[in-house]
């Protein structure tokens, strides 16, 4: 275990492993990334992983757009495989969503996305198996897919080991020490590394890492299911498809099957983050499988193949904290992705990057920044809540 670094990430999901990818690569010094399980080994690791830009506020529909294409140029920009078929993004649209989605449409386009307007007769064609009563047309991206959310964090992790950051997996962070509002060390389950600089990536547990230096943000916690069945022989090829209506998702998965989950609006079902059960209920499968066959007809009777039940930390306006925290000096965050900022990650760790360096970042995310709650300036979107954001 190293004793000294010049920053150490706690968290080792996306957002730890590509701050920490971005540090090292660019130069800042000895990085020390810990993480007490395995890297992805929470909500990172049971992510849909889908990599899409339909967002109605213009740093994140920018965000989401660096994202696809860094994810186009993984071995280069990523550090190796990430496992990312694009295959496309589907945004169903039906009458109540016809105002959201002509807003998402038109932001999408005016910073540069590659997207199309789609009518009912372009659904029927780029996926002839869906039932589109009730649809008045879509938006699809053209460039978007989905990745593997632990082969992304791995490559990332991995790689920055090319540039000297220390990856410790079976390592927990225990406590952080200061002098006065300048942060000097973490103490770990194998001892005590002196440090400036702490990024405070612990995703469900970012709470209680922020509780060490005295902060205590407005945090909730769900758990969230997802299931996955057998498709038929000869389905076909889709995009990944998102549906307002219906309020739920689904893509292929690999080879022969297609994941599905739920979608906000929905209660958050709170959770016991370090007790919880980790497989699908009967419940929530009825519900998935009910809207899956509504919009598939043709997969009534496909197989179950297995699901399972993983976390969301979820911020105030749902989207994550990241920046420094007033008050303290060399300590950051970034947590609370709230369900969909597996494809942010790596923009977003880029950026954090930047700014602890002291450099200018590509993409402005000071409206990120932990403080705005109390400032008055939460995100907004035009979906309302949710992990559409």
């Amino acid at each position: 275990m190293d004793s000294n670094a010049d920053a150490v990430v706690i968290g080792g999901g996306i957002f730890g492993a590509s701050a920490a990818h971005f540090l090292a690569k660019k130069g800042f010094g000895n990085i020390v990334l810990l993480e007490k399980r395995s890297l992805a080994a929470v909500s990172t690791g049971h992510s849909a992983a889908n990599v899409r830009t339909y967002y109605s506020n213009p740093m994140t529909v920018q965000l989401a757009w660096k994202a696809v294409q860094m994810f186009e140029r993984s071995e280069e920009l990523l550090g190796g495989d990430c496992g990312f078929d694009q295959i496309g993004f589907l945004l169903l649209i039906d009458e109540e969503n016809r105002i959201p989605g002509k807003h998402i449409l038109e932001m999408e386009s005016s910073n540069g996305v590659e997207v199309k307007d789609m009518s009912v007769e372009d659904l029927k064609e780029l996926a002839p198996d869906m039932n589109t009563e009730g649809l008045i047309g879509g938006i699809y991206e053209v460039r978007s897919g989905y990745a593997d959310p632990i082969k992304t964090t791995k490559s990332l992790a991995y790689k920055a080991k090319d540039w000297g950051l220390k990856v410790y997996e079976g390592v927990e962070a225990t406590g952080i020490s200061l002098e006065g509002d300048r942060v000097t060390g973490v103490s770990t389950s194998d001892g005590f590394i002196s440090t400036p600089v702490v990024i405070n990536a612990a995703g469900p547990w970012g709470n209680q890492v922020g509780s060490w230096v005295g902060l205590n943000h407005s945090i909730r916690w769900s758990r969230e299911t997802d299931m996955a069945v057998h498709l038929p022989p000869n389905f076909g090829r889709m995009p990944v498809v998102s549906d307002p209506s219906l309020v739920f998702y689904y893509r292929p998965q690999g080879q022969g099957e297609l994941v599905a989950g739920l979608g906000f609006p929905k209660e958050i079902e709170p959770v016991d983050i370090n007790s919880y059960d980790e497989t699908l209920d009967p419940d929530s499968r009825h519900r998935i499988e009910r809207k899956l066959f509504e919009r598939l007809p043709v997969l009534k009777d496909a197989k179950y193949s297995h699901g399972w039940a993983s976390l969301y930390t979820i911020s105030d306006d749902w989207h994550p904290l990241v920046g420094k925290e007033d008050g303290l000096q060399g300590y950051y965050s970034c947590f609370a992705g709230s369900g969909h900022c597996f494809k942010l990650g790596p923009p977003i760790g880029e950026a954090l990057a930047d700014m602890i360096m002291g450099q200018d970042t590509s993409i402005d995310i000071t409206a990120l920044r932990p403080s705005r709650f109390k400032e008055g300036e939460p995100m907004t979107s035009a979906w309302g809540g949710g992990n559409r954001a």
